[in-house]
């Protein structure tokens, strides 16, 4: 999903919608634009979860280095954005009336409504809207999220049978990160890099009325209860495949931080460096601020400790255990969600 041009170069401006990657990239797009790198450990400010506007205010305020914006972004401003009415008189003056030589992202991980009364349906945030200063992340229609999912495919070099894009996409919606995750799940049970409605049928389970996906996606966001729900009806379902593709899943993503840590230690900080030791493609770099916060937070203790969870869920399954007791993988679930859960 690219960002439209009004978004990417507003100063001040808003991302709101349920798309994780879609948040991250976005940011990452609107950082490009605003942030100069030189001087990025100077200029920009990223306040805390749960912050309220006089800090919002006050890191606007702060002094940046000469010739540079001040760049504060507020990456969980879900808080600051319930009502409308309860806006500050200073608040709404200076969203109105941008600080000279300042940038503001305000980002929210759930979806905002416009109708009267709600945040976006009030000034300032309307006129945000209409001047294209608001971008929403989220559900694709039909159409797009087919296209969305060849796009996924080429990138990885899949060859998608008639049909499969179509089928996915009625199984999944329209949410781009969990269409991105399926197709990434279907690249590690494709032989050869096609995939035919067979394989498709075969890699996709219920879950609660959605998708062997639906697992990666909670622990994701921290979910940790949905996640544990999630795991139990695929396990039920499907005791004897479910196992091992929801632990692909988990590896794929625990191997691309092993990778971001020897990175770093190969010296490697750039995102062009960066990104092919990890395994991303060039359109895939925008995860990378995700798989830093998650090493970041982890720490090579903790990753340590990850690794081997996966380790012992695969042995497990492996070993025909996990249908008789799923200890592993709900240990290994646990720690997913403590480990992602506030991307």
């Amino acid at each position: 999903m690219v960002a439209p041009e009004t978004f990417l170069s507003a100063k001040y401006a808003l991302i709101h919608g349920d798309d994780p990657d879609g948040r991250v990239q976005a940011i990452t797009s609107w950082k490009a634009r605003h942030l100069d790198q030189e001087w990025e450990d100077f200029s920009l400010i990223v306040c805390p979860e749960g912050c309220q506007w006089p800090a919002v205010n006050s890191a606007l305020m702060e002094s940046a280095p000469f010739g540079a914006d001040r760049v504060v972004i507020v990456p969980h401003a879900d808080n600051l954005l319930e009502k409308a009415k309860e806006l500050p008189p200073a608040v709404k003056n200076f969203l109105s009336r941008p600080l000279e030589g300042t940038c503001l992202l305000l980002v929210a991980r759930g979806p905002l409504s416009a109708a009267p009364g709600k945040i976006l349906g009030a000034k300032p945030f309307s006129d945000w809207n209409k001047e294209g200063r608001v971008f929403k992340v989220g559900e694709l229609d039909s159409r797009a999220a087919v296209a969305f999912l060849e796009s996924k495919a080429r990138e990885l070099k899949l060859v998608l049978d008639s049909g499969v894009a179509q089928g996915l996409a009625e199984q999944l919606g329209g949410n781009p990160g969990v269409l991105a995750r399926a197709v990434e799940v279907l690249e590690l049970a494709s032989e050869g890099g096609r995939v035919t409605r067979g394989l498709l049928e075969k890699t996709t389970f219920r879950l609660g009325e959605q998708s062997a996906f639906a697992w990666s996606q909670a622990w994701q966001k921290g979910q940790t209860g949905e996640a544990i729900k999630t795991l139990r009806v695929a396990i039920e379902d499907d005791p004897h495949g479910a196992p091992l593709m929801l632990l692909g899943q988990a590896r794929r993503e625990v191997e691309r931080v092993c990778r971001l840590q020897d990175a770093r230690r190969q010296g490697l900080v750039s995102a062009s460096d960066l990104a092919p030791a990890l395994g991303l493609t060039p359109k895939q770099s925008f995860l990378l601020d995700g798989y830093s916060r998650v090493l970041d937070r982890l720490r090579p203790e903790g990753l340590k400790k990850l690794v081997a969870l996966v380790a012992n869920a695969d042995s497990d399954i492996k070993g025909g255990t996990l249908s008789k007791s799923p200890t592993s993988l709900l240990y290994l679930t646990l720690m997913l969600c403590r480990a992602w859960g506030s991307r």
